[in-house]
């Protein structure tokens, strides 16, 4: 009889989960999914360390785009586990860059910022070339992701000194030098040396167990003269189906079907809507609701430190 009672109740929740679900990506604004390019150029160029892909914006192919640079986690050395954030970046009129930074797994941590910067200067040439869309390093941004959110803030403190195109905006995200309460295996460089004027989000998961905040909050208290900055934790939630959580892995999206709504009004939303505010020369003040379920209980919404 228990048995029985204990199955019916788990039938009874799970009918429940699946019937509640999670809010849609909007259909336009930051994070949603009305393009002004139709299409995305991809090439490859580079050897080893040194090796990138390039993405372009197509149909129509503007003239002069923003340019963000996509700075990979640890292993990810092509760009398939991001592919659907990258689409949606390029989509929106940006070019990018994915450095792959790692020959291979076994690639000294000490050589992945001047192979991302040879990259860059390489892809800067290939994009002068005639048939390319030219990049405007006036609007210039980072995004990365774990190791790769560790790269973003070593070129933001790096760039002044190594005469680097300077970000205009950074979003570091879950960063990680190593596990979480282990060796820290990736330097982190004094992020003091970021320029006041850079928009800057530091952003972590509440569900991060691997690397959690340790990183994160050595960049934050080292960036205080940073005038433009934002903590968030973006939060998990399993109110309904599928469960949302805010994980380690959170920010991967493959392709359309590996997406919710922690990428559309999360980790999407704020980069689009930092590069609009940091091109545009405004502050930023992110947005924290995360939309609704589909019984109307909102999504836990994003914290937020300044």
């Amino acid at each position: 009889m228990l048995e029985r009672t204990l199955a019916i109740l788990f039938l009874a929740t799970s009918l429940t989960c699946a019937a509640t679900r999670q809010p849609q990506q909007p259909k336009s604004g930051p994070g949603g999914a009305e393009y002004p390019n139709a299409d995305v150029r991809e090439s490859e160029h580079g050897e080893y360390g040194a090796q990138y892909w390039l993405f372009e914006p197509q149909h129509p192919q503007p003239k002069k785009a923003p340019l963000v640079i996509f700075l990979h986690g640890y292993s990810a050395i092509s760009p398939g586990p991001y592919r659907a954030w990258i689409d949606h970046i390029v989509r929106r009129g940006n070019i990018v860059i994915y450095p792959r930074y790692q020959e291979n797994l076994v690639t000294p941590p000490a050589e992945y910022h001047d192979n991302i910067v040879k990259s860059l200067r390489d892809a800067l040439e290939v994009l002068a070339q005639k048939g390319h869309v030219a990049p405007d390093l006036k609007r210039l941004a980072i995004v990365g992701h774990s190791a790769g959110g560790v790269g973003a803030a070593n070129y933001a403190a790096r760039a002044k000194e190594e005469n680097l195109p300077q970000p205009v905006a950074v979003m570091i995200v879950h960063p990680g030098q190593g596990p979480k309460d282990g060796i820290q295996i990736l330097p982190l460089d004094d992020a003091s040396t970021i320029a006041p004027t850079t928009h800057l989000l530091v952003v972590v998961g509440e569900s991060d167990a691997f690397v959690g905040e340790t990183s994160a909050r050595r960049i934050w208290a080292r960036t205080g003269k940073v005038k433009d900055r934002t903590f968030i934790t973006v939060q998990s939630d399993d109110h309904g189906f599928p469960v949302l959580r805010a994980n380690h892995l959170a920010p991967l999206a493959a392709d359309r079907f590996s997406t919710n709504a922690l990428d559309w009004f999360g980790y999407w939303r704020l980069f689009d809507e930092q590069c609009a505010t940091a091109f545009s020369g405004k502050d930023y003040t992110p947005s924290t609701g995360m939309g609704a379920w589909s019984d109307g209980t909102p999504v836990k919404p994003l914290k937020i430190e300044r």
